[in-house]
């Protein structure tokens, strides 16, 4: 058929057609795929950071992604870490993650010039805490951006708020970044397409906010230790497509588990180290996708719910560091998938469940620190795969099969410390673990170093404390794991020598409260702790400890070591930061310390006979906290020139020879931090140091978080240690309490004393001492006091002891001082007092001997009557309290043996009971419905405050009555039910 002009007019231009077509589908047929300036983009970023042939980096010696990107090399998306379209050939992706970068970035940089960006990833380099470039927000196409673990600091930009295409935003691991402005609430109100947020360790410091819940794509939001704060909101947990949630380590993030809800996709989730309190609700059991689950370090309590056996497909459950009670669930043993179980420090009863034997594929099994009872079960060796084992600090009794234990062949871990085992069964003489690294036995009842040990070669922590093992160390256990070990323990046994010391990388040694005999075993080079008191050491302390250039805590104390200290010792002060010699027969004069540079922070030479100066060099030490020199033969001046130490809190002189007047400061805030004062028995002389008084400026504040102990952390940290086990060190003292003198083995910290006895101080007692408001003890006896008990002691509303005694004050006890209801002690015997005994409050509890000597002194308990006696009646309750009061003890315990005569100074609870009777007789309006005593211990969780929880909440006032370092008294008053 002819064609027309026409028809090949349409041939023609769809041939031009389909040229065009193609043209635009089918890759580019020239040299370079990617556009030159991009290029040129590129190359520019990489020589702003560095310009180094063969430079490497990274733990693998890698060779920089960077460094492939070469001048000739015309095609730039052949780079790697380059990504391209590969339609247009423009830059969409850029993985520079671990790429050595190094130096700060700023929105100059060729970076911001791709325009075409959908993936950013610069994780993992050094970008030297600058802040992220506002330029960030011109990259608006951008889906994903990483950058975490990259040294970005100071504050988000806003524009972070232009990249509203963002699907994945991770700004994890920069320590000093912050989300401020705009915060977090801003930023998910925004990015509103987010699956993928980790804002891991920013600077958050708001509350969770509920915008996060309309986030419908979220699939992964991790907010670890952002410091959040508030109640977190549980409607995140009805995001649709939600799979991981991590809220950890966010302590003032309170608030309780929800309802979960059947058909949750949650598979992992984490509220470790927060303030989530109340119960672990049944239905856990519906979270069926669940794979690990992290409730660890938090307030929950009640029992485990045995719907936790719903969660087949978990692998990993902690639900360690809470308040749980009841027994370990039977249905955690449906969980034969877990791998990781941990239940330590806990209230958990009853025994080991033999079941959980069953759990086959278990690699860490904690269950420390509970109250379980019974034995270990017999076929734990049925966990093969086991490699940490924590039974520690329970109940477990009867006989430890070491022998069956010790087929687990992958442990690593093996703690068995703190139970009531009966007996020992070992294993054979060639048993070993190849793995072992760290294993606890102490308190298991041994009577000789376990022989299996001779066949361990790569024990790093060894503990064997508080045991029954006698004698010398065989020569056979000198010969083990001698290049790992790091950590050993032995205190608390009956060790009576050890002849070498041959462990070459020893870090802490602590053979305390045993028997060793003959000189001082030096310990190796590497040592960082020795401790070594409570032996029978004898002879000198030799010139060559002086070596151990990496020591930081040493004690020999309460030993039977002589001569002097070493001046070597001086040399050690730029590491030292533990010195205890207290309680040994040395002499001379203290070591000067003459480098210039001291790390001490704690000093006991107390109980020898150490005389000349205090030296001066103790100045330097700027992070002192405990000093201690009593007992000596110290003669010097008050050392004033130690008021710059900032950190001091106790500084004990006691029972030297320091002399001359208090209080020649040489400038303002001289010891801010002192908390404990002992001057006693020396000979100060002068007026007491009012402008002190004015400057101890920590004795006028309450310290709220007052549950804890004067102690230094001593042992290095080992992987996989808890912290319970990293060691404390315990500053210890004595002092007069109440008329007595008293060793405090541990000091708890919110204890404020100041004791001036027994000196030669003149004068009236000046009027600064009732600024201390937060004082406990004053002992100002036995000195030549003149002038009246100034009305200002009134304002001591803290105090519990008071002795005044053996002085020459004169006048009337003030009447005020009845409104000090901690009073425990009085004593103002031996003056020249007059007038009437107050009748009221605490002055109903003391004895003759408190006034005793005092001509002109009157009424109760004297029998000295009187002229026109008067009883100041106790005011009346109001208000509410008028109508029925039921009365309430509760004994705070913050340590073991708790005292009830030592804490107020009455002997029996029939006693208290009177006590109380007295205090709160008269109007029939009041009656005493009833008195009980509960011992309730916060030393481990502070959070059991406030005091009377056990009563019902919102309806009790607690006022505290009394303290002495062993016990807090409260007295609490429950408000009725309205009739």
């Amino acid at each position: 058929m002819k064609r027309t002009p026409f028809d090949l007019l349409v041939v023609f231009l769809t041939m031009i057609s389909l040229h065009f077509a193609s043209s635009e589908t089918l890759p580019s047929t020239s040299s370079t795929k990617c556009h030159e300036q991009e290029r040129s983009a590129l190359l520019e970023f990489k020589h702003s950071f560095f310009d180094a042939k063969s430079l490497v980096c990274g733990p693998y010696d890698r060779r920089p992604k960077l460094e492939s990107w070469k001048l000739e090399d015309r095609d730039c998306c052949d780079w790697e870490g380059v990504d391209c379209d590969e339609r247009m050939g423009y830059v969409t992706g850029l993985d520079l993650s671990e790429s050595c970068l190094s130096g700060s970035i700023n929105s100059k940089a060729s970076l911001f010039r791709l325009a075409h960006l959908q993936s950013l990833n610069l994780a993992s380099n050094d970008f030297n805490y600058s802040q992220i470039p506002s330029a960030i927000g011109d990259l608006v196409e951008l889906m994903s951006l990483n950058l975490s673990r990259s040294n970005f600091g100071g504050q988000i930009p806003s524009q972070v708020l232009k990249l509203t295409n963002l699907t994945s935003l991770d700004l994890s691991w920069n320590f000093d970044l912050e989300l401020r402005n705009p915060s977090m609430e801003k930023m998910v109100q925004f990015l509103t397409k987010l699956e993928h947020l980790d804002v891991t360790v920013l600077n958050v410091s708001a509350p969770v906010p509920d915008a996060i819940a309309n986030l419908s794509s979220l699939t992964s939001l991790i907010l670890y230790d952002c410091n959040l704060q508030g109640t977190f909101p549980t409607t995140i947990f009805e995001l649709p497509r939600l799979q991981l949630l991590d809220l950890g380590l966010n302590l003032e993030l309170s608030g309780h588990l929800p309802e979960f809800h059947l058909g949750s996709p949650i598979k992992s989730l984490s509220f470790w180290g927060t303030n989530i309190s109340g119960n672990i609700p049944s239905s856990i059991g519906n979270l069926t996708q669940l794979t690990m689950l992290n409730f660890g370090f938090n307030r929950l309590s009640g029992e485990i719910p045995s719907s936790l056996g719903k969660l087949i497909q978990l692998s990993y459950l902690d639900l360690g560091m809470n308040l749980l009670s009841g027994e370990i669930p039977a249905s955690l043993t449906n969980l034969t998938n877990l791998t990781f179980l941990d239940l330590h420090e806990n209230q958990l009863t009853g025994q080991i469940l033999a079941e959980i034997t069953g759990l086959i594929r278990l690699t860490h099994l904690d269950l420390s620190l509970n109250r379980l009872t019974g034995p270990i079960p017999e076929n734990i060796s049925n966990l093969e795969s086991l490699d940490y084992l924590d039974l520690q600090s329970n109940n477990l009794n009867g006989t430890l099969r070491l022998d069956v234990i010790l087929k687990l062949q992958n442990l690593t871990t093996l703690q068995l410390s703190s139970n009531k085992f009966s007996s020992i069964i070992e294993p054979g003489m060639n048993a070993s673990l190849p793995n072992l690294s760290i294993l606890g036995l102490a308190s298991s009842n041994s009577s000789e170093l376990p022989i299996f040990l001779s066949y361990q070669s790569r024990l790093i922590w060894l503990d064997l404390s508080q045991n029954r093992i006698y004698g010398p160390i065989p020569l056979w256990f000198l010969n083990v794991s001698t290049s790992q070990l790091l950590f050993w323990n032995l205190s608390g046994n009956s060790i009576t020598s050890i002849t070498a010391l041959n462990w070459s990388n020893l870090l802490t040694l602590d053979l305390r409260y045993n028997d060793i005999q003959g000189l001082l075993p030096l310990p190796p080079k590497s040592i960082s702790s020795y401790l070594v008191s409570n032996n029978n050491l004898s002879g000198e302390i030799s010139p060559e400890i002086c070596q151990l250039s990496y020591i930081r805590t040493l004690d020999l104390s309460k030993n039977k070591l002589s001569g002097v200290i070493p001046p070597c010792l001086s040399n050690l002060s730029d590491t030292l930061s533990i010195l205890s010699l207290n309680g040994n027969d040395l002499y001379g004069r203290f070591t000067q310390l003459q480098n210039g540079v001291c790390c001490l922070t704690m000093i006991d030479v107390s109980d020898n006979q150490l005389h000349g100066l205090l030296p001066r060099g103790l100045a330097n030490c700027s992070y002192l906290k405990f000093l201690n020199i009593e007992n000596n033969h110290i003669v010097d001046t008050f050392p004033s020139w130690m008021g710059s130490l900032s950190y001091l809190n106790v500084l004990i002189l006691r029972s030297n020879r320091f002399h001359g007047a208090v209080g020649e400061h040489e400038a303002h805030h001289q010891f801010p931090n002192l908390r404990i004062v002992d001057l006693s028995m020396n000979n100060f002389s002068g007026s007491l140091p009012s402008e002190y008084f004015d400057m101890w400026s920590v004795m006028k504040v309450h310290d709220a978080n007052d549950a804890y102990y004067y102690v230094e952390y001593i042992y290095p940290h080992i992987t996989d240690i808890t912290i319970n086990q990293l060691g404390e060190y315990d500053c210890s003292m004595t002092i007069t309490n109440k008329g007595i003198l008293m060793k405090y083995e541990r000091i708890l910290g919110y204890l404020n004393v100041i004791d001036l006895s027994s000196n030669n101080f003149t004068g009236e007692i000046p009027n600064s001492v009732g600024s201390l408001t937060e004082l406990h003890m004053l002992n100002l006896s036995n000195n030549a006091l003149t002038g009246s008990i100034p009305l200002s002691l009134a304002n001591l509303t803290e105090l519990e002891s008071l002795d005044l005694s053996s002085n020459k004050l004169s006048g009337m006890i003030p009447p005020a001082l009845a409104q000090l209801n901690f009073l425990a002690f009085f004593n103002v015997s031996d003056n020249h007092l007059s007038g009437p005994i107050p009748q009221v409050n605490q002055f109903h509890t003391f004895e003759n001997d408190s006034y005793e000597r005092n001509l002109g002194l009157c009424g109760v308990p004297l029998t000295k009557k009187c002229g026109n006696p008067i009883e100041t009646p106790l005011a009346p309750p109001s208000g509410a309290f008028a109508e029925e009061i039921d009365w309430k003890i509760v004994l705070m315990g913050f340590g073991s043996g708790l005292v009830i005569g030592v804490v107020m100074g009455l002997k029996t609870t029939s006693k208290i009971e009177h006590w109380f009777l007295r205090l709160y007789r008269g109007s029939q309006q009041r009656r005493m419905h009833q008195i009980r005593l509960h011992a309730i211990s916060t030393l481990s969780r502070p959070w059991l405050f406030p005091q009377c929880k056990q009563l019902q909440p919102g309806r009790v006032k607690a006022t505290k009555m009394g303290d002495n370092g062993y016990g807090r008294l409260y007295l609490c008053t429950e408000i009725p039910e309205p009739t």
